[in-house]
């Protein structure tokens, strides 16, 4: 799938039944893809993804103009961006009438949003590329790009590394004594950039190969991040679909390939 897309439709999906459906959108700076799920059935009727994408803004544009499926008038909209522009607030520091001093600290002049993770107990404050924003529905809840790994935090063990791959970045979250205690977006286009990090984060994080380390996105078994991951790590583990989606669209696809996707499900 690298440097491809993908559409997987079920043919049994009809336009009128919409309302009852989520429209699950994962755009990253490298790609986007989309998922449709039933929210009576948890059938997922349509799974979309784009791989190295040159401009995602303008990818976007284009799906929005031609994709008729996204033209559809869903239950709700959801949609994890990426941003470079973010910062965790923890519960007892934040104030939501104080924006404008936190916003100081994003490297951005565009509009700040925030999320609030009540589980986890912090907020995060971001700021997003506006022109991109602009391509979709009005009614979308928007989240910044962490918040898929964040909603995993309790389906993962208690110290753990959690790795969502594109074509050629990869999204981090690390977990310790169930808290998390780091998380950051990479881009890495060959083995040798993707282990350049890896060290830098096994050295600042102290990590030691007996950790978990979940992986999902655009990865395999003969995958050189893969091949890289296995001289530093001995518990690999693809992570699959947390949700209770039902999809025979899956059925011959590689699952772990659309968790952080399906994943925006569960963000509340």
């Amino acid at each position: 799938m690298r440097n491809n897309s993908l559409l997987l439709a079920d043919p049994n999906f009809k336009a009128d039944t919409s309302v009852n459906c989520h429209l699950l959108l994962k755009i990253t700076n490298d790609s986007f893809s989309y998922a449709v799920v039933n929210q009576d059935t948890k059938e997922i009727h349509l799974i979309f993804d784009k791989q190295g994408c040159k401009d995602v803004e303008k990818d976007l544009k284009k799906a929005f103009e031609t994709d008729h499926y996204l033209s559809l008038n869903y239950g709700a909209v959801k949609a994890a961006i990426h941003t470079s522009n973010f910062i965790f607030i923890p519960d007892e520091w934040f104030d939501r009438e104080n924006l404008a001093v936190y916003a100081q600290y994003l490297g951005s002049d565009a509009k700040v949003y925030t999320k609030h993770n009540e589980k986890l107990g912090f907020n995060t404050v971001f700021c997003l590329d506006e022109d991109l924003k602009a391509n979709l529905p009005e009614q979308t809840d928007l989240y910044p790009q962490s918040e898929p790994l964040m909603v995993l935090f309790d389906h993962l063990a208690n110290e753990s590394l959690l790795v969502d791959f594109t074509a050629v970045s990869f999204n981090v979250l690390y977990l310790k004594d169930k808290k998390v205690i780091f998380q950051n977006h990479y881009e890495s286009e060959n083995a040798e950039e993707f282990n350049y990090f890896l060290l830098l984060m096994i050295e600042q994080l102290g990590l030691n190969d007996t950790i978990p380390v979940y992986l999902q996105g655009i990865i395999n078994e003969d995958d050189e991040h893969y091949t890289c991951l296995l001289k530093y790590f001995n518990q690999l583990y693809f992570f699959l679909p947390a949700g209770k989606q039902n999809s025979e669209l899956l059925a011959d696809m590689p699952k772990h390939y659309f968790s952080g996707l399906l994943a925006l499900d569960l963000c509340g």
